[in-house]
């Protein structure tokens, strides 16, 4: 019974070790597998130094938007669509009509479409933390004396940093919700400025943690699935393994675990590259990071190994690759908002990992959907790429 089994996985980690044999050989693809990514991050430091404006890191205010600047209210659609938190402190009494704070308050939720209110900026924070609400205001206490008194009056916007698009269309709709109150009261000279304050973004720059993530996910995913498209298509000894008792299920998972391996040293040179050269602080330890790009690797190679299995020829593995990889730079939601779309494609879900654990401190429990979709395609990748490979009659 035991012999049962002994063989498959002797002849399995013969397959692994001629992987890893073959992938050590071919300069080209340890040249973008390790180099590629390490100059994507050394451009990326360099930029850095040289910038002098920019997007300011976690826990800066950023004050002077000025209602005046945003755009029109739709008479037609004013919902956004967004979840606010607004949290009234403010005490003051100055006003002959209605509570101001209350009717700025209503202003946002005509804007917005869905306010929750709070006692608190503990709960406020913690329901951002977890994805519950896109933003939270806080209308201090002496909003409606300087109102009335025609004095600059603030509030406080706090938005999640790891969240670019929530984040503008946040600013946009109180800023049209800031354009509806003072239009409701006739006021022209009176202001409220939103003061904004990013959430989760770590010590060592905003633009360093969230673009370098980018880097990150894109090189270990991308880069993996590259190598990995040729896997199959460019393998001429495998035509002769297959004429012994080695099956074609056994050959993909040998193929995965050597690019997994492969991979995982890629995952220990682009981590500490990022931490070290922005002097992040991150809020999760090292071996979740580590497992966290080993699992992206991972998805990367059964990927490559799908686009391989399906392709006839080299070239045409190339080909399907760029057509993954444009499509997934397009479709990463890094750039543009892709919706649903965003909820299922691996890269999305690797970025999404990597941004809950090191800002905003999510263990590995507290992220175990997205962990379970990228292990659900990592499962459908092989079972879909052994089952084209065993259709083939000949290898191209």
């Amino acid at each position: 019974m035991a012999e049962v089994f002994t063989k498959p996985s002797r002849r399995i980690r013969n397959m692994v070790a001629k992987e890893l044999r073959l992938i050590i050989k071919d300069k080209v693809a340890l040249l973008l597998i390790f180099v590629l990514p390490v100059a994507l991050i050394g451009m990326l430091a360099y930029v850095s130094d040289q910038a002098e404006g920019g997007l300011m890191g976690g826990g800066e205010d950023l004050s002077g938007l000025e209602p005046g600047g945003g755009l029109p209210v739709n008479e037609t659609e004013t919902s956004s669509g967004l979840i606010l938190g607004v949290i009234d402190l403010d005490t003051t009494r100055t006003y002959d009509g209605p509570d101001l704070s209350e009717n700025y308050t209503d202003a946002l939720r005509e804007i917005a479409g869905e306010i929750i209110i709070y006692e608190n900026t503990d709960e406020a924070w913690q329901d951002l933390y977890e994805g519950e609400i896109d933003a939270y205001v806080v209308i201090p206490d002496g909003f409606e004396e300087n109102l009335t008194l025609n004095e600059p009056t603030y509030i406080e916007l706090h938005i999640d940093a790891t969240d670019m698009f929530s984040g503008a269309a946040v600013q946009g709709t109180v800023q049209g919700a800031t354009i509806l109150f003072r239009l409701s009261k006739l006021w022209i000279r009176s202001e409220v400025f939103p003061m904004m304050i990013t959430e989760f973004a770590p010590p060592g720059g905003f633009v360093e943690s969230i673009f370098g993530s980018f880097i990150i996910v894109f090189s270990s995913y991308l880069g993996i699935a590259m190598t990995a498209a040729q896997s199959i298509v460019g393998d001429t000894p495998l035509r002769r393994m297959l004429l012994t008792p080695t099956n074609r299920l056994e050959v993909i998972v040998a193929k995965v675990f050597g690019y997994l391996i492969i991979g995982f040293f890629q995952s220990l040179l682009l981590i500490a590259l990022w931490v070290i050269s922005f002097g992040l602080e991150l809020n999760t330890d090292f071996l979740t990071l580590v497992i966290i790009m080993s699992l992206v690797a991972l998805t990367g190679s059964t990927t490559g190994l799908l686009i391989s299995s399906v392709a006839g020829t080299r070239l045409q593995a190339n080909q399907m690759f760029l057509f993954i990889l444009f499509a997934s730079i397009i479709l990463s939601g890094f750039f543009i908002d892709v919706g649903a779309i965003n909820d299922w494609l691996p890269l999305n879900q690797g970025m999404k990992l990597l941004l809950d654990t090191t800002l905003k401190g999510f263990s590995l429990f507290d992220v175990w959907i997205p962990i379970a979709k990228l292990v659900g395609f990592t499962i459908v990748a092989i079972l879909a790429a052994t089952y084209i490979f065993s259709k083939k009659p000949t290898l191209g």
